[in-house]
């Protein structure tokens, strides 16, 4: 008989709206003790696109897509005064990962994010984040800087910093 599932289904609610609001309150409670906070990096995708977040700089996030079809890797920062995309981003990782201009063929990548606090290269300043392309085929990875740029109306480039090859080689034939 299935007379008591919805006490069930309150139960639980109830006790992930409590779980939820600890979480919170332990969050705001760690930062006022000083203790490290969390900070949560985000990615998903699908058949075309993968996407993430990424720590930019103290506060604020930078979102990032990666087309599948083009290769092209772009994102943006929102500008916490104005509350719009002040900073751009754009770069095509085909190249990096070893395709062939116009040889690529439904290729598939994995994109995620971590931290790194990367020394100045020159006069660029880089995000407290680097973004992280796999070929989800061969497994070749590329790392990206991402340069903490100024209000432009063009889109910066990303800056790719290295490439691994877990499966050995040079660059490959697709």
């Amino acid at each position: 008989m299935n007379t008591g599932w919805w006490k069930l289904a309150a139960s639980a609610a109830a006790g992930a709206v409590l779980v939820g609001i600890g979480f919170a309150a332990g969050g705001r409670l760690a930062a006022r003790a000083g203790l490290p906070s969390v900070q949560a990096v985000t990615s998903q995708s699908n058949d075309s696109f993968a996407v993430c977040t990424v720590p930019i700089d103290g506060a604020v996030e930078g979102f990032f897509v990666l087309d599948f079809e083009t290769g092209d890797l772009s994102g943006g920062v929102i500008n916490p005064n104005t509350s719009l995309f002040g900073a751009s981003y754009k770069h095509n990782v085909l190249k990096d990962l070893g395709f062939k201009p116009g040889q690529a063929k439904n290729p598939k990548f994995l994109l995620v994010a971590g931290l790194a606090e990367l020394r100045r290269a020159g006069n660029a300043t880089f995000a407290q984040s680097v973004l992280y392309v796999t070929d989800s085929s061969t497994g070749a990875t590329v790392a990206y800087g991402i340069p903490l740029t100024m209000q432009q109306p063009q889109a910066s480039p990303l800056v790719p910093l290295d490439i691994a090859r877990p499966r050995g080689g040079g660059a490959k034939a697709k």
